[in-house]
């Protein structure tokens, strides 16, 4: 015990050493004031962004001598081809997020990307905490050069499939647990009137077409070729489009569809659309991120429009192999990346100062939780509460999430800040609900571990290989194109003519050589 003590000691000792010496580096550049533009995705794509006169701003720029001006950026197709247009007018942001890791690649291969290995020494605390996984930092390095700041993922595997319970017990139906079943339940909810206000109105199964393979994640995961590549070993890897198995579950994705169980605007919904749709009570089955559907403020309109409503974690479908998978998960978390141009321009220091500041003390509560007896409260322990505040101020209320959407850059996954994220809450019919047991639940299904493929560069065309693939999957899906074996054939075939070849046997060099494949 005494050795345990000492070592902490020394660490915290040496932590807080880094931290004074962090600050002296960089203490001279907070003299000047530099202009910093930050895209992030929102924490809530529902709350919209804080307002011109958030107090935050104010903070920043009289603490850290920083304009700060924050972009809430699209996210999916949309928040890509945003990027892509300002990448092409050589006007990124001086620092964002970056979800799609082709578009990493593509972006440090046209040298837009800042080398932000040199900075981290300006953030020493958060550097500590955050930077020091050398596995993680090779996803993040492109050509010998770190372009980005990978984080590990705080939590993962938070998507599986959610059932209405209360449907179930309505219609008298069990749990399904294969295809075939879930194709019936799926019917049942979608031909007989489970919410019983005598409207045909209800589809069995809701999809996000956002979500790869266009939202039908768990039918490609129970024939085995869930994700972009076959993983399973060095003799096996390809495209999971070129496996016998990718056209069987496309053939079972077209009976779903074929047989009118799916909302028919599936194709073209967006992600809030498709939330939207599910907290009305239109669907019976939808896949889901366990918060986006339990914390409290993201249930209360389903709570709202269905006070009944009892939403249970199901089991992704069992295929005729055995397989199951509620969907692709990796455990690296937020990419941060400087553009080269803000780089260039000195504001390296400027990034780490603001990230510096995030990471604990007033900034991680400022940017987490909002303030300090208006928002939330310290109990005894120092545990984070909601005693003596306003329900309409509380820092995870729907009218105040706008003042946390950057929370990406605080957010540690410690036990008391994720007591905090997803408390324990009441339906208005006094049901309790406990959001981490949701994500318990989904973290307990199966789900496939595409990491490596964080490795891979794109292909040169990538952006036809996409499009190749994509539109003749939804063409086969919608029955636009029929599915036999001359179709099915061409469609294969066509993969080489677009040199997938190539690109395979790259991919394959690359995880062989950093030990992901054998």
């Amino acid at each position: 015990m005494k050795r345990s003590n000492k070592k902490t000691a020394i660490v915290s000792a040496i932590t807080a050493c880094l931290a004074l010496s962090g600050l002296a580096l960089y203490s001279s550049a907070q003299n000047a004031v530099t202009d910093l533009t930050v895209w992030l995705p929102a924490g809530s794509p529902e709350a919209g962004p804080p307002p011109a006169d958030w107090e935050v701003y104010k903070t920043i720029r009289e603490k850290l001598n920083i304009n700060l001006k924050f972009v809430v950026a699209p996210i999916g197709a949309e928040g890509e081809t945003k990027l892509g247009a300002l990448a092409a007018a050589n006007d990124l942001p001086d620092l964002f997020e970056m979800r799609n890791r082709n578009q990493f690649f593509q972006f440090a291969a046209q040298k837009l990307l800042g080398n932000v290995k040199p900075i981290v020494k300006f953030m020493p605390q958060r550097n500590l905490e955050r930077y020091k996984n050398d596995d993680l930092n090779l996803l993040a390095t492109v050509d010998g050069t770190m372009v980005g700041l990978q984080e590990a993922q705080l939590l993962y595997k938070r998507t599986s499939l959610l059932i209405r319970q209360d449907w179930l017990d309505k219609l008298g139906l069990k749990t399904p647990t294969t295809l075939a079943e879930f194709l019936n339940v799926a019917k049942a909810f979608t031909e007989r009137d489970p919410d019983g206000n005598g409207k045909n109105d209800t589809y069995g199964w809701g999809i996000n077409p956002d979500w790869t393979p266009g939202g039908f994640d768990v039918v490609y995961g129970a024939y085995g070729v869930q994700g972009v590549w076959n993983l399973s070993n060095a003799a096996n890897f390809k495209l999971n489009a070129r496996e016998p198995n990718f056209r069987k579950a496309t053939e079972f994705v077209n009976s779903i569809i074929d047989a009118k169980v799916v909302d028919p605007d599936w194709a073209t919904l967006k992600t809030n659309d498709f939330r939207t749709r599910w907290k009305q009570g239109r669907y019976g089955i939808f896949a889901e991120d366990f918060c986006a559907a339990m914390c409290s403020f993201n249930y209360a309109p389903f709570d709202a429009s269905n006070p009944t409503g009892a939403l249970k974690t199901l089991q992704p479908p069992v295929g005729p192999d055995g397989k199951s998978s509620s969907g692709t998960f990796a455990a690296a978390g937020t990419l941060l990346v400087a553009s080269k141009k803000a780089i260039d321009a000195g504001k390296g220091q400027a990034i780490a100062r603001l990230l510096e500041w995030a990471n604990s003390g007033e900034g991680y509560y400022a940017l987490a939780f909002g303030k300090k007896g208006v928002n939330y409260n310290f109990d005894k322990n120092a545990v984070i509460t909601l005693a003596g505040i306003d329900p309409a101020n509380a820092y995870n209320s729907a009218g105040f999430l706008k003042f946390t959407q950057m929370r990406v850059l605080a957010l540690n996954g410690r036990q008391r800040e994720l007591a905090a994220r997803y408390p324990i809450f009441k339906t208005s019919n006094g049901r309790t609900i406990v959001p981490m047991d949701f994500y318990r639940a989904s973290f307990a299904t199966p789900h496939t571990n595409i990491i490596s493929t964080f490795l891979i560069k794109p292909a040169s065309n990538q952006a036809d290989l996409d499009r190749y693939i994509n539109e003749n999957r939804i063409q086969f899906q919608l029955g636009q194109k029929p599915i036999n074996d001359t179709t099915w054939n061409q469609f294969v075939s066509g993969l080489n003519n677009l040199r997938a070849n190539e690109y395979e046997a790259t991919a394959k060099q690359t995880l062989i050589t950093a030990g992901f494949l054998k």
